[in-house]
């Protein structure tokens, strides 16, 4: 109860305001996460660069390894990348580039550090979570939102996902309809050319399902680490119009 009156603050519009108070609601304890069965994760607020303090802020970047995989959480959203302006009355453009040129930063650096942690442990894989669709192509026609804030990052994600060599699954939401892909695989198709990468074999892409998807469902990931691929997954119905609240 005692965190009521700051949560208030995510029906504020302001967007730092809200994402203090996301920070302090869901990842007050840096290293613990949520739930009743709680268990230690590496955040980047533990482990940072001396050298980067501003990397500390992001409690929300975590890591862990389980079943030879390597996880690891980014807080990259949509909207290419937070590049469009606030709207008013929250109009402080020199603290929203702040926060983009911050924020991705830190998301290379922590990206750089979790291949590193796959690299020396020996992992078989490594699974990538992130709320941006970095290849939504909705975003490319005249008028949207556009992409070219995911660049750099999705140019270091190909770059470490070539040198790594063994599967990488990339697991992102944003513009909600269910797909699964190889966007850089061929570097000359209509997703490869948006970021202008290398091609990249060895990584897959899962959009996971919105809301408004019909039957609603959620995505059961299958992780076994002597299998080639090491990753399997199948969607699975948990509420249709029979059983879905009206």
């Amino acid at each position: 109860m005692d965190r009521l009156p700051q949560s208030k603050e995510l029906r504020s519009g302001a967007p730092l305001n809200e994402l203090a108070a996301v920070r302090d609601l869901f990842f007050a304890n840096p290293g613990s996460t949520l739930g009743g069965r709680k268990r230690q994760v590496l955040s980047q607020a533990q482990v940072f660069d001396p050298a980067n303090p501003t990397d500390a802020q992001f409690v929300e970047n975590v890591m862990w390894e389980e079943s030879q995989v390597v996880f690891v959480t980014l807080n990259m959203p949509g909207s290419n990348n937070d590049g469009l302006r606030w709207t008013a009355p929250f109009t402080n453009e020199p603290a929203r580039v702040q926060e983009v040129t911050e924020r991705t930063a830190a998301d290379i650096r922590w990206l750089r550090e979790a291949f590193a942690v796959a690299e020396a442990t020996g992992a078989q894989a490594v699974l990538i979570g992130l709320q941006a669709d970095g290849w939504d192509p909705a975003a490319i026609v005249p008028g949207g939102d556009g992409l070219g804030g995911y660049t750099a990052f999705v140019r270091v994600l190909a770059d470490l996902s070539v040198q790594f060599g063994k599967p990488v699954l990339l697991i992102n939401g944003d513009s909600h309809v269910y797909g699964t892909d190889q966007p850089l695989a061929d570097p000359h198709s209509a997703a490869g050319l948006i970021h202008n990468t290398q091609a990249v074999a060895n990584l897959t892409r899962i959009t996971v399902q919105g809301g408004t998807s019909k039957p609603r469902e959620w995505l059961r990931l299958t992780i076994d680490p002597r299998s080639a691929q090491v990753f399997s997954w199948e969607n699975v119905v948990y509420c249709d119009d029979t059983t879905c609240p009206q």
